[in-house]
Protein backbone atom coordinates (compact mmCIF):
# COMPACT_ATOMS: atom_id res chain seq x y z
CA UNK A 1 0.00 0.00 0.00
CA UNK A 2 1.64 3.24 -1.12
CA UNK A 3 2.53 5.74 1.66
CA UNK A 4 -0.01 9.20 1.75
CA UNK A 5 1.55 12.10 0.55
CA UNK A 6 1.68 14.63 3.27
CA UNK A 7 -0.22 17.78 2.87
CA UNK A 8 0.60 20.93 4.22
CA UNK A 9 -1.12 23.57 5.34
CA UNK A 10 -1.85 26.98 7.30
CA UNK A 11 -3.48 26.66 10.82
CA UNK A 12 -5.23 29.55 12.41
CA UNK A 13 -2.81 31.28 14.27
CA UNK A 14 -0.55 31.12 11.21
CA UNK A 15 1.59 28.09 12.02
CA UNK A 16 2.37 25.33 9.83
CA UNK A 17 0.25 22.34 10.00
CA UNK A 18 -0.47 19.22 7.84
CA UNK A 19 -2.30 16.08 6.86
CA UNK A 20 -1.93 12.54 5.78
CA UNK A 21 -4.66 10.91 3.99
CA UNK A 22 -7.31 13.16 5.48
CA UNK A 23 -6.23 13.01 8.97
CA UNK A 24 -4.04 15.97 10.44
CA UNK A 25 -1.24 15.68 12.75
CA UNK A 26 -1.37 18.75 13.91
CA UNK A 27 -4.21 21.82 15.22
CA UNK A 28 -5.93 23.27 12.68
CA UNK A 29 -5.92 26.16 15.27
CA UNK A 30 -2.93 26.30 17.41
CA UNK A 31 0.19 23.40 16.84
CA UNK A 32 2.20 25.04 19.40
CA UNK A 33 -0.48 24.99 22.19
CA UNK A 34 -1.48 21.35 21.22
CA UNK A 35 2.29 20.19 21.96
CA UNK A 36 2.88 21.90 24.89
CA UNK A 37 -0.53 20.05 26.42
CA UNK A 38 1.40 16.85 24.81
CA UNK A 39 4.40 17.19 26.35
CA UNK A 40 2.65 18.47 29.94
CA UNK A 41 0.48 15.13 29.73
CA UNK A 42 3.66 12.46 29.53
CA UNK A 43 3.76 10.55 33.08
CA UNK A 44 7.22 9.77 33.94
CA UNK A 45 7.95 8.61 37.54
CA UNK A 46 11.67 8.98 37.23
CA UNK A 47 14.20 10.71 35.36
CA UNK A 48 14.79 9.28 32.14
CA UNK A 49 17.89 9.59 30.45
CA UNK A 50 16.12 9.51 26.86
CA UNK A 51 12.67 10.56 25.62
CA UNK A 52 11.43 9.30 22.14
CA UNK A 53 8.61 10.43 20.08
CA UNK A 54 7.30 8.56 17.70
CA UNK A 55 7.03 10.25 14.71
CA UNK A 56 6.37 13.95 16.23
CA UNK A 57 6.42 15.49 11.98
CA UNK A 58 6.93 19.22 12.53
CA UNK A 59 7.96 19.14 15.64
CA UNK A 60 6.41 21.19 18.07
CA UNK A 61 6.58 19.25 20.83
CA UNK A 62 10.78 18.96 20.88
CA UNK A 63 11.37 22.78 22.74
CA UNK A 64 9.21 21.47 25.79
CA UNK A 65 10.63 18.28 26.06
CA UNK A 66 13.71 19.93 25.77
CA UNK A 67 12.10 22.23 28.83
CA UNK A 68 10.52 19.53 30.85
CA UNK A 69 13.46 16.94 30.43
CA UNK A 70 16.77 19.30 30.68
CA UNK A 71 19.12 16.04 31.38
CA UNK A 72 17.66 13.64 28.34
CA UNK A 73 18.39 13.65 25.25
CA UNK A 74 15.23 14.17 22.82
CA UNK A 75 14.98 12.00 19.83
CA UNK A 76 12.56 11.02 17.05
CA UNK A 77 11.26 7.91 15.71
CA UNK A 78 10.12 8.67 11.86
CA UNK A 79 7.76 7.06 10.06
CA UNK A 80 8.14 9.04 6.75
CA UNK A 81 11.08 11.03 5.52
CA UNK A 82 8.69 14.14 4.38
CA UNK A 83 9.47 15.95 8.13
CA UNK A 84 13.47 15.47 7.61
CA UNK A 85 14.02 19.31 7.64
CA UNK A 86 13.09 19.27 11.14
CA UNK A 87 15.32 16.56 12.31
CA UNK A 88 17.47 19.15 13.45
CA UNK A 89 15.88 20.12 16.55
CA UNK A 90 16.42 16.44 17.66
CA UNK A 91 19.58 15.42 19.29
CA UNK A 92 18.94 11.88 17.33
CA UNK A 93 16.49 10.54 14.44
CA UNK A 94 15.64 7.10 13.75
CA UNK A 95 13.51 5.24 10.96
CA UNK A 96 10.49 2.97 11.51
CA UNK A 97 12.04 -0.16 10.10
CA UNK A 98 12.63 -3.49 11.15
CA UNK A 99 16.16 -2.74 11.75
CA UNK A 100 14.84 -0.07 14.59
CA UNK A 101 15.73 -2.22 17.16
CA UNK A 102 19.12 -3.03 16.36
CA UNK A 103 19.77 0.85 15.64
CA UNK A 104 18.20 1.91 19.18
CA UNK A 105 21.03 -0.67 20.88
CA UNK A 106 23.69 0.39 19.20
CA UNK A 107 23.10 3.87 19.74
CA UNK A 108 22.31 4.07 23.24
CA UNK A 109 22.96 0.62 24.52
CA UNK A 110 21.18 -1.19 27.48
CA UNK A 111 21.89 1.19 30.45
CA UNK A 112 20.06 3.89 28.66
CA UNK A 113 17.03 2.27 26.97
CA UNK A 114 16.51 0.80 29.95
CA UNK A 115 15.76 4.10 31.16
CA UNK A 116 14.21 5.55 28.26
CA UNK A 117 10.49 6.88 27.73
CA UNK A 118 9.05 6.21 24.67
CA UNK A 119 6.00 8.21 23.65
CA UNK A 120 3.32 8.25 20.77
CA UNK A 121 2.40 11.29 18.96
CA UNK A 122 -1.59 10.27 18.45
CA UNK A 123 -2.16 11.47 15.19
CA UNK A 124 0.78 9.93 13.97
CA UNK A 125 0.01 7.08 15.46
CA UNK A 126 -3.83 7.22 13.72
CA UNK A 127 -2.33 8.19 9.98
CA UNK A 128 0.02 5.45 9.92
CA UNK A 129 -0.86 2.40 11.92
CA UNK A 130 1.24 -0.32 10.14
CA UNK A 131 4.46 2.20 10.74
CA UNK A 132 3.20 2.33 14.01
CA UNK A 133 2.97 -1.24 15.05
CA UNK A 134 6.41 -1.78 13.50
CA UNK A 135 8.24 0.98 15.62
CA UNK A 136 6.27 -0.22 19.11
CA UNK A 137 7.61 -4.62 18.28
CA UNK A 138 11.37 -3.43 17.45
CA UNK A 139 10.86 -0.62 20.68
CA UNK A 140 9.98 -3.97 22.69
CA UNK A 141 12.64 -6.01 20.93
CA UNK A 142 15.05 -3.24 22.07
CA UNK A 143 14.21 -2.89 25.72
CA UNK A 144 13.76 -7.09 25.89
CA UNK A 145 17.56 -7.37 24.55
CA UNK A 146 18.23 -4.37 27.11
CA UNK A 147 16.76 -5.98 30.24
CA UNK A 148 18.00 -9.78 28.92
CA UNK A 149 21.81 -7.54 28.33
CA UNK A 150 21.42 -6.13 31.41
CA UNK A 151 20.55 -9.57 33.68
CA UNK A 152 23.56 -11.25 31.47
CA UNK A 153 25.68 -8.42 32.70
CA UNK A 154 25.09 -8.66 36.60
CA UNK A 155 25.26 -12.94 36.52
CA UNK A 156 28.48 -12.71 34.50
CA UNK A 157 29.86 -10.04 36.66
CA UNK A 158 28.82 -11.92 39.97
CA UNK A 159 30.80 -15.26 38.53
CA UNK A 160 33.97 -13.15 37.02
CA UNK A 161 34.25 -11.75 40.90
CA UNK A 162 34.07 -15.03 42.43
CA UNK A 163 37.06 -16.26 39.84
CA UNK A 164 39.15 -13.61 40.47
CA UNK A 165 38.95 -13.83 43.95
CA UNK A 166 39.33 -17.81 43.42
CA UNK A 167 42.59 -16.58 41.59
CA UNK A 168 43.78 -14.39 43.90
CA UNK A 169 43.52 -16.86 46.85
CA UNK A 170 44.79 -20.06 45.36
CA UNK A 171 47.49 -18.99 43.01
CA UNK A 172 51.04 -20.76 43.83
CA UNK A 173 53.41 -20.17 41.06
CA UNK A 174 53.08 -17.14 38.78
CA UNK A 175 55.48 -16.47 35.92
CA UNK A 176 56.01 -13.45 33.67
CA UNK A 177 56.88 -13.03 30.08
CA UNK A 178 60.71 -12.03 29.68
CA UNK A 179 62.30 -10.39 26.51
CA UNK A 180 58.55 -9.30 24.79
CA UNK A 181 58.67 -8.97 20.92
CA UNK A 182 62.25 -9.02 21.50
CA UNK A 183 63.34 -12.64 19.80
CA UNK A 184 62.40 -13.60 16.42
CA UNK A 185 60.88 -17.22 17.67
CA UNK A 186 57.90 -18.84 15.57
CA UNK A 187 55.03 -19.90 17.71
CA UNK A 188 52.07 -22.11 16.63
CA UNK A 189 48.91 -21.58 18.06
CA UNK A 190 46.48 -24.86 18.46
CA UNK A 191 42.50 -23.64 18.42
CA UNK A 192 40.12 -27.35 18.49
CA UNK A 193 38.27 -26.78 15.20
CA UNK A 194 37.80 -30.00 13.07
CA UNK A 195 41.04 -28.86 10.98
CA UNK A 196 43.33 -29.18 13.91
CA UNK A 197 43.28 -33.32 13.28
CA UNK A 198 44.72 -32.85 10.20
CA UNK A 199 47.71 -31.43 11.59
CA UNK A 200 47.89 -33.46 14.99
CA UNK A 201 51.06 -35.61 13.03
CA UNK A 202 53.09 -32.55 11.93
CA UNK A 203 52.86 -31.12 15.21
CA UNK A 204 54.22 -33.67 16.83
CA UNK A 205 57.02 -34.22 14.09
CA UNK A 206 57.73 -30.34 13.83
CA UNK A 207 57.66 -30.36 17.90
CA UNK A 208 60.79 -28.48 18.63
CA UNK A 209 60.71 -25.91 15.79
CA UNK A 210 57.96 -23.86 17.30
CA UNK A 211 56.53 -22.69 20.93
CA UNK A 212 53.14 -24.29 21.12
CA UNK A 213 50.08 -22.45 22.51
CA UNK A 214 47.01 -23.73 23.18
CA UNK A 215 43.70 -22.41 23.53
CA UNK A 216 41.77 -24.35 26.81
CA UNK A 217 39.50 -26.69 24.17
CA UNK A 218 43.03 -27.43 22.64
CA UNK A 219 44.88 -28.93 25.31
CA UNK A 220 42.80 -32.31 25.32
CA UNK A 221 43.52 -33.45 21.65
CA UNK A 222 47.11 -31.98 21.48
CA UNK A 223 47.80 -34.34 25.35
CA UNK A 224 45.66 -37.61 24.22
CA UNK A 225 48.26 -37.63 20.91
CA UNK A 226 51.48 -37.19 23.55
CA UNK A 227 51.79 -33.67 22.41
CA UNK A 228 52.99 -31.26 25.72
CA UNK A 229 51.68 -27.44 25.36
CA UNK A 230 53.84 -24.61 25.78
CA UNK A 231 51.28 -22.38 27.21
CA UNK A 232 47.85 -23.04 27.32
CA UNK A 233 45.50 -20.00 27.13
CA UNK A 234 42.08 -20.01 29.08
CA UNK A 235 40.01 -17.09 29.51
CA UNK A 236 36.29 -18.04 29.70
CA UNK A 237 34.63 -17.00 33.14
CA UNK A 238 31.88 -19.65 32.67
CA UNK A 239 31.27 -23.51 34.88
CA UNK A 240 32.39 -25.87 31.97
CA UNK A 241 35.24 -23.95 31.00
CA UNK A 242 37.35 -25.69 34.14
CA UNK A 243 36.67 -29.26 32.48
CA UNK A 244 38.95 -28.53 29.58
CA UNK A 245 41.73 -27.92 32.49
CA UNK A 246 41.21 -31.09 33.92
CA UNK A 247 43.78 -34.00 33.98
CA UNK A 248 46.47 -35.95 35.63
CA UNK A 249 48.09 -34.07 37.96
CA UNK A 250 51.46 -35.89 37.18
CA UNK A 251 51.37 -34.57 33.66
CA UNK A 252 52.25 -31.20 31.55
CA UNK A 253 54.56 -30.16 34.41
CA UNK A 254 56.51 -27.97 31.89
CA UNK A 255 53.30 -26.08 30.75
CA UNK A 256 52.46 -22.68 31.27
CA UNK A 257 48.83 -21.53 32.22
CA UNK A 258 48.07 -18.25 30.64
CA UNK A 259 44.87 -17.36 32.90
CA UNK A 260 42.72 -14.79 32.98
CA UNK A 261 41.59 -13.54 36.67
CA UNK A 262 37.82 -13.86 36.03
CA UNK A 263 38.47 -17.14 33.98
CA UNK A 264 37.01 -20.37 35.33
CA UNK A 265 39.63 -22.47 37.13
CA UNK A 266 40.43 -25.53 38.91
CA UNK A 267 41.56 -24.39 42.04
CA UNK A 268 44.50 -27.17 41.62
CA UNK A 269 45.63 -25.84 38.57
CA UNK A 270 46.23 -22.71 40.59
CA UNK A 271 48.42 -24.27 43.49
CA UNK A 272 50.42 -26.71 41.25
CA UNK A 273 51.44 -25.10 37.79
CA UNK A 274 53.03 -22.34 36.31
CA UNK A 275 50.33 -19.44 35.94
CA UNK A 276 50.65 -16.01 33.87
CA UNK A 277 48.13 -14.32 35.21
CA UNK A 278 46.18 -12.31 32.40
CA UNK A 279 44.65 -8.87 32.81
CA UNK A 280 42.26 -7.65 30.69
CA UNK A 281 43.33 -3.69 29.50
CA UNK A 282 39.20 -3.20 30.93
CA UNK A 283 40.17 -4.77 34.25
CA UNK A 284 38.16 -3.62 37.55
CA UNK A 285 39.97 -1.90 40.44
CA UNK A 286 39.41 -4.67 42.45
CA UNK A 287 40.98 -6.56 40.32
CA UNK A 288 44.36 -4.76 39.59
CA UNK A 289 44.57 -3.60 44.08
CA UNK A 290 44.44 -7.55 44.90
CA UNK A 291 46.77 -8.31 42.07
CA UNK A 292 48.90 -5.40 43.71
CA UNK A 293 48.64 -6.18 47.29
CA UNK A 294 49.93 -9.78 46.46
CA UNK A 295 52.96 -8.69 44.95
CA UNK A 296 51.93 -10.75 41.65
CA UNK A 297 52.58 -9.24 38.06
CA UNK A 298 50.46 -9.50 35.15
CA UNK A 299 50.37 -9.69 31.70
CA UNK A 300 48.07 -7.13 29.27
CA UNK A 301 45.66 -9.02 27.51
CA UNK A 302 42.95 -8.02 25.02
CA UNK A 303 39.31 -8.89 25.44
CA UNK A 304 37.88 -10.24 22.29
CA UNK A 305 34.84 -12.79 21.54
CA UNK A 306 37.01 -15.68 21.61
CA UNK A 307 40.00 -16.94 23.27
CA UNK A 308 41.57 -17.80 20.36
CA UNK A 309 42.05 -13.67 19.37
CA UNK A 310 43.57 -13.14 23.62
CA UNK A 311 45.86 -15.83 22.35
CA UNK A 312 47.01 -14.31 19.24
CA UNK A 313 47.44 -10.79 20.60
CA UNK A 314 49.70 -12.50 23.27
CA UNK A 315 51.51 -14.13 20.82
CA UNK A 316 52.14 -11.25 18.83
CA UNK A 317 53.20 -9.43 22.40
CA UNK A 318 55.86 -12.17 22.74
CA UNK A 319 57.84 -12.59 19.08
CA UNK A 320 58.34 -10.72 16.05
CA UNK A 321 58.72 -14.18 14.07
CA UNK A 322 55.61 -15.41 11.97
CA UNK A 323 52.77 -16.68 14.05
CA UNK A 324 50.42 -19.97 12.86
CA UNK A 325 47.09 -21.11 13.90
CA UNK A 326 46.18 -24.38 13.60
CA UNK A 327 42.28 -25.49 14.27
CA UNK A 328 41.29 -21.79 13.71
CA UNK A 329 38.46 -23.30 11.53
CA UNK A 330 35.49 -20.20 12.48
CA UNK A 331 33.17 -22.47 10.79
CA UNK A 332 30.68 -25.25 11.55
CA UNK A 333 30.99 -28.43 10.29
CA UNK A 334 29.41 -32.00 10.01
CA UNK A 335 30.04 -33.94 13.10
CA UNK A 336 31.85 -32.76 15.69
CA UNK A 337 32.31 -29.54 16.00
CA UNK A 338 35.77 -30.05 17.63
CA UNK A 339 39.20 -31.86 17.54
CA UNK A 340 38.12 -35.14 20.48
CA UNK A 341 38.78 -35.74 22.75
CA UNK A 342 36.50 -32.63 24.18
CA UNK A 343 35.36 -32.35 27.54
CA UNK A 344 32.00 -30.57 26.63
CA UNK A 345 31.35 -33.13 23.87
CA UNK A 346 32.60 -36.02 26.42
CA UNK A 347 30.20 -34.68 29.38
CA UNK A 348 26.84 -34.36 26.67
CA UNK A 349 27.70 -37.73 25.67
CA UNK A 350 26.26 -38.98 28.69
CA UNK A 351 22.88 -38.02 28.15
CA UNK A 352 22.19 -39.38 24.78
CA UNK A 353 19.69 -41.80 24.99
CA UNK A 354 17.15 -43.28 22.22
CA UNK A 355 14.99 -40.16 22.46
CA UNK A 356 17.48 -37.71 22.18
CA UNK A 357 19.94 -38.97 20.16
CA UNK A 358 23.81 -37.13 19.81
CA UNK A 359 23.22 -37.07 16.25
CA UNK A 360 20.30 -34.77 17.09
CA UNK A 361 22.39 -33.01 19.78
CA UNK A 362 25.46 -32.64 17.27
CA UNK A 363 23.47 -31.12 14.30
CA UNK A 364 21.35 -28.78 17.01
CA UNK A 365 25.21 -27.85 17.65
CA UNK A 366 26.49 -26.91 14.59
CA UNK A 367 23.39 -24.80 13.93
CA UNK A 368 23.75 -23.07 17.29
CA UNK A 369 27.09 -22.10 16.68
CA UNK A 370 26.47 -20.39 13.50
CA UNK A 371 25.95 -16.95 14.82
CA UNK A 372 28.45 -16.95 17.15
CA UNK A 373 31.19 -18.19 14.83
CA UNK A 374 30.71 -15.64 12.43
CA UNK A 375 31.40 -13.07 14.73
CA UNK A 376 34.36 -14.29 15.86
CA UNK A 377 35.18 -15.35 12.66
CA UNK A 378 34.44 -11.27 11.64
CA UNK A 379 36.70 -10.12 14.61
CA UNK A 380 39.52 -12.06 12.82
CA UNK A 381 38.72 -10.26 9.10
CA UNK A 382 38.36 -6.87 10.39
CA UNK A 383 41.40 -6.79 12.27
CA UNK A 384 43.76 -8.97 9.50
CA UNK A 385 45.39 -5.83 8.36
CA UNK A 386 46.53 -5.03 11.49
CA UNK A 387 48.28 -8.36 12.10
CA UNK A 388 50.33 -8.12 8.97
CA UNK A 389 51.52 -4.88 9.22
CA UNK A 390 54.39 -3.80 8.66
CA UNK A 391 55.03 -7.38 7.48
CA UNK A 392 52.81 -10.55 6.59
CA UNK A 393 52.84 -12.76 9.65
CA UNK A 394 50.06 -14.60 10.42
CA UNK A 395 48.80 -18.03 8.85
CA UNK A 396 46.70 -20.37 8.80
CA UNK A 397 47.91 -23.42 8.79
CA UNK A 398 46.75 -26.75 7.75
CA UNK A 399 47.35 -30.25 5.74
CA UNK A 400 45.52 -28.67 2.89
CA UNK A 401 42.43 -28.63 4.69
CA UNK A 402 39.69 -27.07 2.87
CA UNK A 403 38.35 -24.19 5.21
CA UNK A 404 34.71 -22.88 4.73
CA UNK A 405 35.77 -19.29 4.85
CA UNK A 406 38.60 -16.63 4.70
CA UNK A 407 40.14 -14.89 7.48
CA UNK A 408 40.73 -11.77 5.54
CA UNK A 409 44.26 -11.19 5.30
CA UNK A 410 45.45 -13.71 7.24
CA UNK A 411 47.14 -16.56 4.25
CA UNK A 412 45.98 -20.00 4.58
CA UNK A 413 49.14 -22.43 4.10
CA UNK A 414 50.31 -26.12 4.29
CA UNK A 415 52.94 -27.84 5.63
CA UNK A 416 55.17 -27.78 2.77
CA UNK A 417 54.19 -23.25 3.29
CA UNK A 418 55.70 -23.54 7.08
CA UNK A 419 58.74 -25.44 5.67
CA UNK A 420 59.26 -22.17 3.69
CA UNK A 421 58.96 -19.77 6.45
CA UNK A 422 60.85 -21.81 9.23
CA UNK A 423 64.37 -22.05 8.41
CA UNK A 424 65.69 -25.59 8.98
CA UNK A 425 68.22 -24.05 10.73
CA UNK A 426 65.50 -22.99 13.57
CA UNK A 427 65.60 -26.94 14.87
CA UNK A 428 68.55 -26.65 17.08
CA UNK A 429 67.27 -23.63 19.09
CA UNK A 430 65.92 -26.08 21.85
CA UNK A 431 62.88 -27.77 22.65
CA UNK A 432 61.15 -25.03 22.54
CA UNK A 433 60.04 -24.71 26.45
CA UNK A 434 58.30 -21.47 28.20
CA UNK A 435 60.73 -20.93 30.46
CA UNK A 436 63.77 -21.61 28.51
CA UNK A 437 62.24 -19.17 25.76
CA UNK A 438 59.63 -16.23 26.70
CA UNK A 439 58.81 -17.15 30.55
CA UNK A 440 61.01 -16.22 33.56
CA UNK A 441 61.29 -18.95 36.37
CA UNK A 442 58.05 -18.93 37.92
CA UNK A 443 58.17 -17.25 41.72
CA UNK A 444 56.27 -18.61 44.53
CA UNK A 445 53.67 -16.26 46.39
CA UNK A 446 54.98 -15.63 49.45
CA UNK A 447 51.74 -14.77 51.45
CA UNK A 448 49.71 -17.65 53.64
CA UNK A 449 46.04 -18.31 52.77
CA UNK A 450 44.27 -16.56 55.43
CA UNK A 451 46.68 -13.24 54.31
CA UNK A 452 45.34 -13.49 51.03
CA UNK A 453 41.57 -13.99 52.19
CA UNK A 454 42.13 -10.94 54.25
CA UNK A 455 43.34 -8.90 51.45
CA UNK A 456 41.03 -10.21 49.55
CA UNK A 457 37.61 -9.27 51.84
CA UNK A 458 39.26 -5.85 52.44
CA UNK A 459 39.75 -5.20 48.54
CA UNK A 460 36.14 -6.62 48.11
CA UNK A 461 34.72 -4.46 50.71
CA UNK A 462 36.01 -1.29 49.51
CA UNK A 463 35.25 -1.47 45.77
CA UNK A 464 31.78 -2.54 46.98
CA UNK A 465 31.49 1.26 48.33
CA UNK A 466 32.83 2.74 44.51
CA UNK A 467 29.54 3.90 42.63
CA UNK A 468 31.23 2.68 39.25
CA UNK A 469 32.06 -0.53 40.43
CA UNK A 470 28.37 -1.27 42.21
CA UNK A 471 27.38 -0.58 39.16
CA UNK A 472 29.23 -3.32 36.84
CA UNK A 473 28.46 -6.03 40.12
CA UNK A 474 24.72 -5.24 40.16
CA UNK A 475 23.57 -2.89 37.04
CA UNK A 476 19.84 -3.16 37.10
CA UNK A 477 19.75 -2.32 40.74
CA UNK A 478 21.62 0.13 40.34
CA UNK A 479 19.87 2.10 37.54
CA UNK A 480 16.70 1.01 39.01
CA UNK A 481 18.10 2.98 41.97
CA UNK A 482 19.00 5.95 39.98
CA UNK A 483 15.45 5.80 38.13
CA UNK A 484 13.92 6.76 41.20
CA UNK A 485 12.22 9.77 42.63
CA UNK A 486 10.10 8.77 45.39
CA UNK A 487 12.61 9.26 48.81
CA UNK A 488 10.91 6.48 50.26
CA UNK A 489 11.05 4.07 47.73
CA UNK A 490 14.79 4.96 46.97
CA UNK A 491 15.74 4.63 50.21
CA UNK A 492 14.27 0.72 50.45
CA UNK A 493 16.10 0.34 46.96
CA UNK A 494 19.44 1.32 48.52
CA UNK A 495 18.84 -0.65 51.80
CA UNK A 496 18.20 -3.66 49.52
CA UNK A 497 20.99 -3.48 47.41
CA UNK A 498 23.08 -3.10 50.80
CA UNK A 499 21.51 -6.25 51.81
CA UNK A 500 22.47 -7.79 48.30
CA UNK A 501 25.89 -6.60 48.96
CA UNK A 502 26.55 -8.70 52.36
CA UNK A 503 25.29 -11.94 50.73
CA UNK A 504 27.99 -11.46 47.95
CA UNK A 505 30.61 -10.80 50.39
CA UNK A 506 29.35 -13.40 52.47
CA UNK A 507 28.83 -16.17 49.03
CA UNK A 508 32.68 -15.63 48.07
CA UNK A 509 33.91 -15.74 51.41
CA UNK A 510 32.36 -18.99 51.41
CA UNK A 511 33.12 -20.02 48.01
CA UNK A 512 37.14 -19.39 48.98
CA UNK A 513 36.49 -21.87 52.05
CA UNK A 514 34.51 -24.65 49.54
CA UNK A 515 37.24 -24.27 46.63
CA UNK A 516 40.35 -24.61 49.60
CA UNK A 517 39.12 -28.01 49.63
CA UNK A 518 39.21 -29.12 46.40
Amino acid sequence: MPEAKIQFSEARNGEKTCSSGGKFLHSKYNPTAEAQKFVDAIESDFEPQCVFVLEPALSYCAQFLRKRFPKSAVCAIRFTREFSENDRLWDETFDATEELDDDLFNAFGEEKICSSIFVDWTASKNAFPEKSETAWLMIRNAVVKSRNVMATRSFFAKRWLKNSAIFAAFVENTTAMRNEGKTSFPILIAASGSSLKTSIEKIRENRSRFFLMAVSSAFMPLFDNGIEADFVVSTDGGYWAKKHLEFPSSKNSGTTFALALEGAAPARILREKSILPLLYDDATDFQRRIMERLGINTAKARRNGTVSGTALELAMDMTDGPIFLCGLDQAPCGGYQHTQPNALESAAESADNRLSTKETRMTASRFNSEKSLEIYRNWFVSNSQRFNSPKERIFRLSSNFKFEFPLGMIRDINWDGFERLVPKNDRDTGKGRSSGIFMDTPKKNGKTLPERRRIIQEELERSLSNEKFLSEVFPLETLLMKREKDFGKRNAAEQALEEKKRKLVSEIGRTLKTSSQS
